[in-house]
């Protein structure tokens, strides 16, 4: 098993049990109980966990306390799920722009596989690592400043770049929606990123798992009505896709694929 397949068993375990022994976790990984002893170890330094006398508990801090790759890891599953709907909104040939995110690793990763032509413009580098893949995508990276622990280049020249584009798609990997603040995040130098990316794009989509819904994050961003689209996966509930399509935005999931208005 895959280092990063036994973090996410360790940590939905935890999300579900709140604390867990060494045995447990070594049972359920199928590994050693010194190979969980180094797991949980990496996962506490991530902000992930806290190791405890005989085991780990669950550690329930604000994302911003999280590294970039292991935010990565929550809710994977879901964001390959909800990634999948990109096939609703992109259209093979098309300008597109990404933000900086753990949701919009996996939607290039879908991206890049399922697309033949597509001009992509990114302030991402592990997203540029993935679409390079592909050799009939032209990458595009603004200039700028590169925020080693993001993996991400941000500033003023880099909103500047971005707004001398016109682009038909903007996928936006975002920290939190809710139905009063709108989008907001706590990454206060994508903020900028996001808002450049909005102005220079003729549709916006929003790609956000059921974990970001009715949440707010420190910095506000734009309102609903800015959104074209948000992407989810299929544990949003029916109350939150009735109230989030009351206010004008199209909510697309994996049972509503192929209504788009």
């Amino acid at each position: 098993m895959l280092k990063e397949d036994r973090f996410l068993q360790i940590v939905n375990y935890l999300k579900e049990n709140n604390v867990a022994t060494f045995a447990e976790l070594s049972e359920i990984t199928g590994t050693s109980v010194g190979t969980i002893r180094r797991d949980l170890t990496e996962l506490e330094d991530k902000g992930m966990l806290s190791v405890v006398r005989g085991g780990a508990a669950r550690r329930k801090d604000d994302l911003t306390r999280q590294s970039f790759d292991m935010r990565g890891i929550e809710n994977r599953k879901e964001k390959e799920e909800l990634s999948r709907l990109l096939q609703e909104v992109v259209t093979d040939g098309q300008a597109v722009a990404m933000n900086s995110g753990t949701t919009n690793i996996e939607a290039a990763k879908f991206l890049a596989g399922n697309y033949k032509r597509l001009t992509v413009l990114t302030n991402n580098m592990r997203i540029v690592e993935v679409l390079q893949e592909n050799p009939g995508f032209l990458i595009v990276v603004p200039g700028g400043v590169l925020r080693n622990e993001e993996h991400s280049i941000f500033g003023k020249q880099c909103e500047e770049e971005i707004m001398a584009y016109n682009f038909d798609t903007a996928i936006l990997a975002v920290n939190a929606l809710s139905s009063d603040k709108g989008i907001t995040d706590f990454r206060m130098e994508e903020v900028g990123i996001v808002k450049a990316m909005l102005a220079a794009s003729k549709n916006r989509a929003v790609v956000a798992d059921h974990t970001k819904f009715d949440r707010t994050a420190c910095i506000n961003v734009c309102q609903l009505s800015e959104i074209n689209y948000i992407l989810t996966d299929h544990k949003i509930t029916g109350e939150q896709l009735e109230r989030y399509e009351k206010m004008g935005v199209t909510v697309l999931t994996p049972d509503k694929a192929g209504e788009k208005r």
